[in-house]
C-alpha cells in the first residue's frame, strides 16, 4: 500500500512529505492500485488516477477556485458566507476570526484572533501571528465555528483544508474563505504531519485487521398531536434527560416549553437488537403518555417550523471523510428518496444536510442527515442495517461525486429523478456486495419502495405503525375476600 503526495512547487507540500516517511511524490509514471492513496495538495493539472483513494480530488478543488462562485454555491445550500459589504455599503467588519484546519473530516486544531479586521479580497491560506491556538471545545462559539467549518469543507467535496470563519459585529458566524493548500509552518505543519501520520496508521491497520466491530445507537425525534390537530408539548410528559426525553428546542426559545419527544434506546452491536430496544422504549413511552387521542408524528416536519430527525449513532469505527460520504450515499440518499418531498424541503438544508455529523463526548459519532424514519417500520429497519453494513464495509463501496452544485441542489429540493441514476448505482453496489445476504431481508423492502417511487406516510400515528397499544390496559381489580369463621 503506497501513499503519494501530488503537488506543484509548494514548499509546504515538500515540508509535509519530509515529515511523514510514508509519503512519496506522485508522478504520472506511478501506477496507482485500489489499495493506494493519493493526496492532492492544491490545484495541479495532473488528472485524478483511475484507481485508489483520492484526497481532495480535482473536481472538489475546482469548486473553490473562484471565491465568488464558491460563496454563491454555499449560500444556496444554507451556509452563511460573509459578504464583501454590509447593508450600508461599507466593507464588512469582524470582531473575531477563526482559522480551523481540518483533515479527513476531523478538525485538528483551532486558531483565534480578536483583532478587528475588514473583509479582504485576498485568499486566506496562512495563520498569522495575531492568532492564538485555542481548544476545539473551549466554548460554545468555538464549537459552532468548528461545526460550520466541517460542514463547509464537506459540502465542497474536500477532504482537508483550512477554513476561515469571521464573527460579525452581531455575533454571526460567517465563512470567509477555504484553502485546499494551506501554508504549513510551525504549529500548523505539526498538526497536519500528525493527522496524516494517524491516517496512514489507521489505513494500514484496517488492511491488517479487516472490517471493524460496530455498535449502533439511535435517537429519534417525534411530535405529539391531539384530536383537534394541535401540537401537544412533549415536556408535558417528559423531562429533557433520560431514555425518553425532550429535545432542547423550545417554543419561542423560552427554554421551558419543549415540543419534541426523543427516544434514546440502548445501543446494540446488532441492527435488529437496536430495533428491539427501540420498540420496547416505544411501549414504555406509550405507558407514560397514556392518551389514545394523542398521536405520535414523525418524518421530516410534523409541525412547522419544527423538524424531526432520525440520528444514527456509530462507535467502533473511526470518523473519516470517506465514511461520511458513504453514509450520505448509502443511508442519507435512499432515506431521502422515500421522504415526503414537500415536507423534506421544510427541514433542509437547515437540518439534515449532507454530512451532518456530530462527534459524541462518550466516543463515536452520530449521523444526523436522515429525517425521523420511525413513521415507517420498513425505513427504520433498513436504516439500521444499511448504517451497520456501510460502517463495516465503506472502503469496499464505490463513491460518486454527489457534491457537485447540481446534485446537492437536487438533494435539498427532493428532486429524486435527478438523483435516480446515483440511487440505482448505489442500490446495485449494495446488492452485489458479499455482505448483503446478511442484510437483504431488512434492506430489500426499502429498495423496493424506491424502485416503485413510493414515499412514507407522515400522517400515520407511529404507535399504530409499530403496533404499540394506544392505551394502557388496566389490571383487573382483585375481589375482596371475607374470612369465614366456623363456630
Amino acid at each position: 500500500m503506497a501513499y503519494y503526495l501530488l503537488f506543484k512547487n509548494q514548499p509546504s507540500a515538500r515540508r509535509l512529505m519530509a515529515s511523514v516517511p510514508r509519503l512519496s511524490r506522485y508522478t504520472a509514471s506511478n501506477r496507482m492500485t485500489d489499495r493506494d492513496v493519493l493526496v492532492r495538495w492544491g490545484m495541479v493539472e495532473e488528472s485524478d488516477p483511475a484507481h485508489g483513494t483520492i484526497l481532495n480530488g480535482s473536481e472538489a478543488q475546482r469548486r473553490i477556485a473562484s471565491r465568488a462562485q464558491m460563496a454563491k454555491f454555499l449560500r444556496r445550500i444554507g451556509v452563511r458566507v460573509a459578504p464583501r459589504v454590509n447593508r450600508d455599503g461599507l466593507p464588512t467588519t469582524f470582531s473575531r476570526q477563526y482559522r480551523i484546519p481540518i483533515f479527513d473530516f476531523v478538525p485538528i486544531g483551532c486558531f483565534r484572533s480578536d483583532s478587528g479586521v475588514d473583509w479582504t479580497s485576498s485568499r486566506i491560506s496562512r495563520i498569522h501571528e495575531s492568532f492564538e491556538e485555542v481548544p476545539l471545545d473551549g466554548d460554545g462559539q468555538t464549537r459552532r465555528a468548528t461545526y460550520l467549518a466541517t460542514r463547509t469543507l464537506h459540502a465542497l467535496g474536500l477532504d482537508f483544508g483550512l477554513v476561515s470563519i469571521g464573527v460579525s459585529e452581531r455575533g454571526l458566524l460567517q465563512v470567509l474563505d477555504v484553502s485546499a493548500a494551506p501554508i504549513l509552518e510551525g504549529r500548523l505543519l505539526e498538526l497536519y504531519r500528525d493527522a496524516v501520520q494517524r491516517f496512514v496508521e489507521r489505513e494500514d491497520e484496517w488492511r491488517r485487521a479487516g472490517p471493524p466491530s460496530v455498535t449502533l445507537g439511535t435517537d429519534v425525534e417525534m411530535m405529539l398531536r391531539n384530536a383537534q390537530g394541535k401540537m401537544v408539548l412533549a415536556s408535558k410528559y417528559f423531562s429533557r434527560k433520560g431514555r425518553i426525553g425532550c429535545d432542547d428546542r423550545s417554543v419561542n426559545f423560552d427554554g421551558r416549553r419543549l415540543p419534541l419527544m426523543e427516544l434514546r434506546p440502548a445501543p446494540d452491536p446488532s441492527p435488529d437488537g437496536l430495533l428491539l430496544n427501540l420498540r420496547a422504549l416505544m411501549h414504555e413511552a406509550s405507558e407514560a403518555i397514556n392518551r389514545p387521542g394523542v398521536e405520535w408524528r414523525a418524518g421530516s416536519a410534523p409541525f412547522r417550523p419544527y423538524c424531526t430527525g432520525g440520528h444514527i449513532h456509530l462507535s467502533g469505527v473511526p470518523l473519516g471523510a470517506r465514511l461520511v460520504r458513504a453514509l450520505d450515499h448509502y443511508v442519507g440518499l435512499p432515506l431521502m428518496a422515500v421522504e415526503d418531498p414537500v415536507r423534506s424541503q421544510w427541514r433542509r438544508p437547515k437540518y439534515g444536510f449532507l454530512g451532518d455529523v456530530r462527534q459524541k463526548v462518550h466516543g463515536g459519532f452520530e449521523y444526523r442527515t436522515p429525517a425521523s424514519f420511525v413513521c415507517s417500520q420498513v425505513a427504520t429497519r433498513a436504516a439500521f442495517h444499511l448504517a451497520h453494513m456501510v460502517a463495516r464495509h465503506y472502503r469496499e463501496l464505490p463513491l460518486y461525486d454527489m457534491y457537485s452544485p447540481q446534485l446537492q441542489f437536487a438533494f435539498y429540493s427532493a428532486d429524486r429523478e435527478a438523483l435516480r441514476p446515483i440511487l440505482m448505482r448505489n442500490m446495485e453496489a449494495i446488492r452485489s456486495h458479499p455482505e448483503y445476504v446478511r442484510h437483504q431481508d431488512a434492506i430489500e423492502p426499502l429498495f423496493a419502495m424506491i424502485e416503485r417511487g413510493e414515499t412514507w406516510d407522515e400522517a400515520v400515528d407511529v404507535r399504530q405503525e409499530w403496533g404499540v397499544p394506544l392505551r394502557r390496559t388496566q389490571k383487573p381489580k382483585q375481589a375482596k375476600t371475607t374470612a369465614v369463621h366456623t363456630v
